[in-house]
């Protein structure tokens, strides 16, 4: 995520079909949700349209990613941003989440902000072709690498912080 481009994250500069496509998302999204989904995110006043949703998520440095793997769920933060118009984020190379990426391609994302602001992504992540890089070393000091993920989106569930 370090080497992408600042302009890649503007969506003034992504191709013309992206935030409608994820305002056609987040519409679905809400047509299709159960009660729950509904009470929690369905205040009119704290709706997020897909400009508001990228300008948030991209704010928000950290987010949680979880995988299902035959072993159970996983968990972990990550980064993972709206570049170009697609969501994506990366994963270590050795991640029991990687491995259960090839079995489930399934994942879901979630961040929040400052007075009850939250968005949930649910989509299906896909390793980037020839995206295995070196990053920086971990706690034992040795280095590790990362892949690319693509991931696409399914359900968006997004609100705005109270007033």
């Amino acid at each position: 995520m370090a080497d992408t481009h600042k302009d890649a994250r503007d969506p003034a500069t992504w191709p013309p079909d992206a935030l409608p496509e994820l305002q056609r998302i987040i519409d679905r999204s809400r047509l299709e949700a159960g009660r729950a989904v509904r009470d929690t995110f369905e205040h009119p006043e704290r709706r997020m349209d897909a400009a508001d949703l990228v300008v948030f998520w991209n704010a928000t440095r950290m987010k949680a990613m979880a995988t299902a793997g035959r072993h159970g769920p996983h968990i972990a933060p990550v980064h993972a941003e709206f570049v170009n118009g697609r969501l994506r984020s990366t994963i270590y190379e050795h991640a029991v989440r990687r491995r259960d990426l090839r079995e489930n391609a399934e994942v879901a994302l979630t961040t929040w902000g400052p007075n009850g602001a939250a968005a949930i992504i649910y989509g299906r992540a896909h390793e980037i072709p020839d995206s295995l890089r070196d990053t920086r070393p971990g706690a034992t000091g040795a280095t590790r690498r990362t892949v690319a993920l693509d991931i696409e989106i399914t359900r968006i569930y997004a609100m705005k912080g109270r007033a």
